[in-house]
């Protein structure tokens, strides 16, 4: 009977997602993030500048950053590169931030599991156009694409 409730409660939360994510994951990145870092900031600025000092941009998340992008197919040349790679250089704050707050030491590993968050509530602002379409039957046309312009 246990196990019922678990995988109901489990299905509720991935349906609330799923109707929700958008808005969770511009919150995500637009709201909770900066909140939480100004206020990790007011508490502890020595030890938030400690873990920069130990855990510089270049090293521990700038190559993760490439890697997660690579892997997802995200190459510079596209529009969603700047958003995406955005998102990750925000997700190293947030997670330099978090873990000074917390004394956490597995730093390098959740700088690295951030930025995949992150960057997946990146795709799916950049795409929500897209989402809204396929919900709502509608065709989606960009009318600044270059091949199209002839047409429109």
């Amino acid at each position: 009977m246990e196990k019922h409730l678990v995988v109901g409660i489990a299905e509720k939360r991935r349906t609330y997602y799923e109707k929700n994510k958008y808005r969770i994951c511009k919150n995500t990145l637009d709201n909770y993030c900066y909140k939480a870092i100004e206020r990790i900031r007011i508490i502890c600025p020595d030890l938030v500048n400690y873990y920069l000092k130990i855990y510089p941009f270049e090293k521990y998340a700038e190559l993760p950053i490439k890697r997660e992008l690579r892997k997802r197919g995200i190459y510079p040349s596209q529009d969603l590169h700047d958003d995406c790679y955005d998102a990750g250089m925000l997700a190293y704050l947030y997670s330099i931030h978090r873990c000074a707050v917390m004394n956490y030491k597995h730093t390098e590993a959740y700088i690295k599991k951030m930025i995949c968050i992150y960057i997946t509530c990146a795709i799916i602002i950049y795409y929500e156009t897209r989402n809204l379409c396929q919900v709502n039957g509608f065709r989606e046309i960009k009318l600044d694409v270059e091949y199209l312009s002839r047409y429109y």
